[in-house]
């Protein structure tokens, strides 16, 4: 998993950003964050085309 966020780099990204949270709050999404990098990096880079597809690989009877 991505390294978290330092306490002070998050303090730093949330002033810039005009959000004020309680330290609580600060810590869950201090903690989330390193989750959403996570989960991230698990998509597809680049994603598949369209036509790939299963849905459209299959024709009905009344589409042949």
């Amino acid at each position: 998993m991505p390294d978290m966020l330092s306490p002070e780099h998050l303090a730093v990204l949330l002033a810039q950003a005009g959000i004020s949270l309680p330290p609580a709050e600060v810590e869950d999404l201090r903690q989330a964050h390193a989750k959403v990098l996570a989960m991230a990096a698990l998509l597809r880079e680049p994603a598949v085309p369209l036509a790939a597809e299963p849905a459209f690989t299959f024709a009905t009877g009344e589409e042949a």
